[in-house]
C-alpha cells in the first residue's frame, strides 16, 4: 500500500512540474513584425524584405521561417521576426541574429557611427521558438509591442 501512495505522489509531482513548465503562446510572426514596423517611429521607410533578401543579410535554415522590414541603409533601422520549429533550433538563429547585428555594428561604425548606438540597443529576443528583432530608437515601444504579442 505505502509503495503504491509513492508511486502515486511521484507521478502527481512529474504532472504538476510538466504543467508549469513553460509555454509560449503561439503568434502570428507577420503581425508581430507588422505591429513593430508600423507602431514605432522610425527615421527610415521600412520595406518587407522577400526570402532571397533576407538570406543576404542573416543565415536563416530552411526550417526556420522569416519575415524582415529594412530601411534603405541610411540607418540601421530593421525589424525581423524568424518561427522556427522549436527552441533549440532559436537559439541557433538568436545566435545567427546576433552575428548579424555585429556585422550591422561594425559596418556602421566605418560610414554613420551613429547608427552604432541604435544596433547597440537592439530589441533581441527568443520566446520559445520566436527570436524577435526590432532596431529603432524606441527600444522601450517596442519591447511593449513584442510583450503584448505574446499576452
Amino acid at each position: 500500500m505505502r509503495k503504491s501512495g509513492l508511486f502515486g505522489l511521484l507521478a502527481a509531482t512529474v504532472l504538476f512540474v510538466a504543467g508549469c513548465s513553460s509555454s509560449v503562446k503561439t503568434i502570428d510572426a507577420a503581425e508581430l513584425a507588422k505591429s513593430l514596423a508600423s507602431e514605432i517611429t522610425y527615421d527610415d521607410t521600412l520595406e518587407e524584405l522577400d526570402a532571397d533578401e533576407i538570406a543576404m543579410y542573416v543565415e536563416v535554415p530552411d526550417d526556420v521561417s522569416a519575415v524582415m522590414y529594412m530601411g534603405s541603409g541610411s540607418t540601421a533601422e530593421e525589424v525581423a521576426v524568424f518561427t522556427a520549429p522549436d527552441e533549440d533550433t532559436a537559439k541557433t538563429m538568436l545566435g545567427n541574429v546576433q552575428s548579424f547585428l555585429d556585422d550591422q555594428a561594425e559596418s556602421f561604425q566605418d560610414y554613420v557611427p551613429e547608427e552604432t548606438k541604435r544596433v547597440g540597443n537592439a530589441v533581441l529576443e527568443q520566446k520559445g521558438k520566436y527570436v524577435i528583432l526590432c532596431v529603432s530608437g524606441d527600444s522601450d515601444t517596442a519591447k511593449e509591442v513584442i510583450e503584448e504579442a505574446f499576452k
